[in-house]
């Protein structure tokens, strides 16, 4: 069995273990980030990068290399159960999950740090009741490694095993489940879509449809659903809920009926609302999607998980002498100031994508009025709170202005 001595050890490559290797080695700390694949990957995921995530890209520095290979968009189409639209502003993009984890991952290489894969978590390293690093397995030979860290950053994703390895699993089910596919359209056709396209759909809700355009003619097409809101749907089978979903809406009618399939149907848990799991133990700090950092009304989490990941390794690399029980708690601390209100506000925001008809009011009220236009631009901006909106004075507010 291999031993490894390292400052920082962080176990998941996607943005926010990268976002959190690439921060804490550009400070001087040696870091060790580990997979359990080889990049490129898959990951499920809807690809799109609105405001929040650029913003959490050039932080790290990253953002025109990744812009750089993105689909440029300037708006989002939001669709009402209606049919009506709303479109809203705002300098986004659209690249496939493997492309920007790969940049991601690149990225943290070139600040220094080392990356390990495939590796498959095996057990945590306590010493004195803190975690004090991990056991791998390779996926390939089968050997063990020992990595030994005076911290862990865990960013696992929506997996729940992780989480159970190191304590710190509060509920093993996700918050919500999504499925998408890969097409490509005709090059006269994706001319014409460059806007995101998200559809709260009467036959999706309490979920949502997606239709994002990518780089060389892919569209990304998806659905997600949510677990914990009451169904009103007949089915909650995601195969179906997507076929459903392109067989009933018209933008995605139209894709599907000049598109050739590229990928099979695949679908991922969603740990969202900041829900599901203890966001630190002495040594261990628990980053993006795996501290349920996705936002429940939208499923937007790679803004979130980037700038958690730069928070974390930049807490573990200004550490200095201080005890790692007390960096831990002061992560939590920090990830509970910055997100956990406004998770609360998206939650219940989400209770709302049950009533197809509130919806569909809303979406007649932004073509005619100016408060419900506004408070969904600043939504998108993460300017407003959704509370506003999302209430029965927010209702009165958009019958009247």
């Amino acid at each position: 069995m291999a031993t490894l001595e390292t400052d920082v050890l962080v176990i998941g490559a996607g943005p926010a273990g990268s976002a959190a290797a690439r921060s804490a080695a550009r400070l001087g700390q040696r870091v060790l980030l580990v997979d359990r694949h080889r990049f490129p990957r898959d990951k499920i995921c809807g690809d799109a990068l609105i405001p929040d995530a650029l913003e959490a890209l050039t932080r790290l520095g990253l953002k025109d290399r990744v812009l750089a290979q993105a689909r440029a968009l300037r708006s989002i189409r939001l669709y009402a159960p209606n049919g009506h639209s709303v479109e809203l502003q705002a300098q986004m993009g659209c690249l496939p999950r493997s492309r920007l984890d790969e940049l991601m991952q690149e990225g943290a290489e070139d600040a220094g740090a080392t990356f390990l894969a495939p590796n498959l978590l095996a057990r945590a390293v306590e010493r004195d009741g803190a975690i004090a690093g991990a056991v791998f397995v390779s996926a390939i030979g089968g050997e063990e490694v020992t990595v030994r860290a005076r911290f862990t950053i865990l960013a696992t994703g929506a997996a729940a095993r992780p989480l159970e390895i190191f304590g710190v699993c509060e509920r093993r089910l996700p918050s919500a489940l999504a499925a998408r596919v890969y097409v490509r359209a005709p090059e006269v056709f994706a001319r014409e879509h460059d806007h995101l396209c998200i559809s709260y759909d009467r036959h999706v809700c309490p979920g949502y449809g997606w239709m994002f355009p990518g780089p060389d003619g892919v569209f990304n097409v998806g659905v997600g659903y949510f677990n914990n809101t009451q169904s009103r749907l007949p089915t909650t089978n995601l195969r179906h809920l997507l076929a459903r979903f392109v067989q009933t809406f018209p933008p995605a009618q139209a894709l599907m009926a000049v598109a050739r399939p590229l990928t099979e149907v695949r679908g991922a848990p969603l740990r969202t609302a900041l829900t599901g799991a203890q966001l630190c133990r002495p040594g261990l700090l628990v980053a993006g999607e795996a501290a349920g950092l996705t936002y429940s009304f939208s499923g937007e989490g790679i803004g979130k998980a980037i700038a958690s990941g730069i928070l974390a390794g930049e807490m573990v690399a200004h550490a200095d002498t201080q005890a790692t029980s007390e960096i831990a708690a002061l992560y939590a601390s920090r990830i509970k100031a910055d997100f956990a209100e406004r998770f609360r506000a998206y939650a219940v925001a989400q209770k709302w994508l049950a009533y197809p008809a509130v919806l569909s009011f809303l979406a007649r009220r932004a073509a005619t009025g100016r408060y419900v236009r506004q408070q969904l631009q600043e939504l998108l901006d993460e300017t407003a709170d959704p509370r506003e909106l999302f209430s029965v004075a927010g209702l009165v507010k958009a019958c009247v202005l």
